[in-house]
């Protein structure tokens, strides 16, 4: 089964930070996607979406944004 799914691979995805620019590399699904890394956050809206790789970076995304900074509890 793993074999199948790599041999439909897309190229590595990178991902960028909105807060303080980071790169980081994606993870690949089941579904055929790319996904944010899984530490990482993400909130979309109708403007798009916003990725933080930190919980200080979601505050400067949302004072950047002018966008609330809310995370849920680990």
């Amino acid at each position: 089964m793993e074999e199948a799914i790599n041999a439909h691979r897309p190229p590595q995805v990178t991902f960028r930070c909105d807060g303080c620019g980071a790169l980081a590399a994606g993870s690949f699904s089941r579904g055929g996607n790319w996904l944010k890394p899984q530490s990482w956050f993400e909130r979309s809206d109708k403007d798009g979406a916003q990725l933080a790789c930190s919980r200080a970076c979601i505050d400067k995304v949302a004072k950047d944004s002018g966008k609330t900074g809310c995370v849920l509890p680990i």
